[in-house]
Formats: C-alpha cells, structure tokens, sequence
C-alpha cells in the first residue's frame, strides 16, 4: 500500500519514538499511549493483532508473575498462598506487559500500512551511518527484503505452520538465487508532512531528555 502523506523512514522514526516515549512515560500516559494503538491496530487489522496477543499470552503471564512476585515491596494481605506478591510488583508487572503491548500495537500498525519494499528502504537509509564502519547497507537490506519474502512464500505454503527448520531452507535459497537477481528501492523524496512530523519529533526528543536530565 503506497503512503502518499508518510515517507516509510519517517513511519520507522515514529515507531521508534513510540517505543523509547513508553519506556519512560508514567502510567496514565502510557495508558493513553496504549489505547489509541489498540483501537489503531485493531481498526486496521483486528484478525493479526488479535493472534498475536493471544499467541503472547503466556509469556505476558510469566512476565506479570516475575515482577508480582519477584519485586520488593509491600505484600498483598491475605493472599492464600505461602507467598504474596507486591503491590509494586503488581504495578510493576503491568507497567511492563502494557508496554509489551504498546510496542505490538506499534509494530502491526507500522506493518499493516507499510509495504516490506518500503520498510526495507527506511532501514537502508537508517543504517547508512554504518556503512562507514564497514557494514554493507545495500547488501544488507536486500537480502533481508529476499528473506522477509521468502518467509511469507513458506507460511503460506505451511498454512503458517512455519518453523526454525524452514532457516536452513531460507539460507540455501538465498545461497542460490542468481547474481541478476536484482532488487529496486524506490526512492521517494520528504514531502511536507514529513518535515514537520521529523522536526516535531525531534522537539519532542529533546523535551525528553531536557525533562530526565535537567
């Protein structure tokens, strides 16, 4: 799907800041932060979403559990085991897995309106610095454009029974695809809104860190 009014660098910004604001937000804020990708994610794709909450539920179980009961504090009374959880624990442990969330609900958002050719010409650009410390930044991306696409061939084959096995056969499959095998990154240039999203993400940056440090 093409993004006339977001440039996909500027989608990956985003979601990056997405994630750094919910690390350091307090709890009502990160609430609110939390809804509104909810409501996004599932207006754009409740199915997926939807999936992948339930598939993490085990792990946001265990996660909830460490800190409740694993965080110093002052315990729960009456609780019916021999041990309690914490109050702060319990805060803690859902401070946690709503950020957990946050970040899901970012990441399907940011899949959901972005093509894999898109994504993969942000990180190209994002990883440009590298190729000054040797990192080839073409190399890079387009073999992980080949593999990103090759994972969704072998899931569909699979009915998405897709499994660490199938890493073999997308490492043989890359090794053999033939060198004019070309890839194109469509370059497309910064329109206005994505200037002024940039530069209001760079005040907000710097709010930030003049609030933590300051």
């Amino acid at each position: 799907m093409d993004s006339p009014t977001m440039h996909p660098f500027v989608k990956v910004l985003m979601f990056l800041l997405i994630l750094l604001v919910a690390g350091v937000v307090g709890s009502r804020l990160l609430m609110a932060i939390l809804l509104t990708l909810c409501l996004l994610a599932i207006k754009l794709q409740f199915k997926v979403f939807w999936t992948t909450l339930k598939r993490m539920r085990w792990f946001f179980f265990s996660i909830f559990l460490i800190y409740a009961f694993g965080t110093p504090g002052e315990f729960v009374p009456h609780f019916p085991l021999s041990i309690a959880p914490s109050f702060e624990g319990l805060h803690l442990g859902v401070l946690q897995i709503s950020r957990l969330i946050v970040a899901l609900a970012a990441l399907s958002v940011l899949l959901t309106t972005t093509t894999k050719e898109e994504l993969m010409l942000a990180l190209y650009m994002l990883l440009q610095p590298l190729k000054y410390i040797g990192l080839d930044v073409k190399k890079f991306s387009v073999r992980l454009l080949l593999t990103l696409n090759y994972v969704d061939e072998v899931a569909i084959k699979s009915k998405a029974n897709f499994s660490f096995r199938h890493f073999n056969d997308i490492h043989r499959e890359l090794e053999a695809l033939p060198v004019v095998d070309v890839v194109y990154f469509e370059k497309s240039a910064f329109n206005l809104t994505d200037k002024i999203v940039m530069v209001v993400m760079l005040f907000g940056l710097g709010v930030m860190i003049a609030m933590r440090f300051l």
